[in-house]
């Protein structure tokens, strides 16, 4: 495998009934994620952020282009906010390639004393 010039694809999962101030907070999450574990050097091939995916036809799209890229070794993939698991089921079925899913959130501690049911939306 190390032979090639693979990239693992990054994916992150949202809804669009959140607006687009939080989407674009997503992209930002998302961008610095796949930042700093391009910088990190401890991945052997580049992280290549996608758009985030917010629709079961766009889920269906990307991992429809994830088997047909020959350099694409695996996709990566990170649910922001709520992403109805039923979204990806069609994609997820047809995928045939490595999945790696990161279960955790982007700020790095919880404030449990003052969170609400917005916080997911940060």
């Amino acid at each position: 495998m190390m032979g090639k010039n693979y990239k693992f694809w990054f994916a992150t999962g949202s809804q669009d009934l959140y607006g687009e101030e939080c989407l674009a907070k997503v992209a930002e999450h998302s961008r610095i994620i796949v930042e700093n574990l391009n910088n990190s050097g401890v991945l052997p091939f580049e992280l290549v952020r996608k758009p985030t995916l917010i629709d079961s036809a766009s889920i269906r799209r990307l991992f429809h282009e994830a088997n047909a890229d020959e350099t694409c070794a695996g996709v990566i993939t990170w649910m922001h906010t709520f992403s109805p698991a039923k979204s990806w089921i069609l994609g997820l079925k047809e995928y045939r390639k490595p999945l790696l899913h990161l279960h955790t959130q982007f700020n790095q501690e919880i404030p449990y004393d003052t969170i609400d049911m917005d916080f997911m939306n940060e």
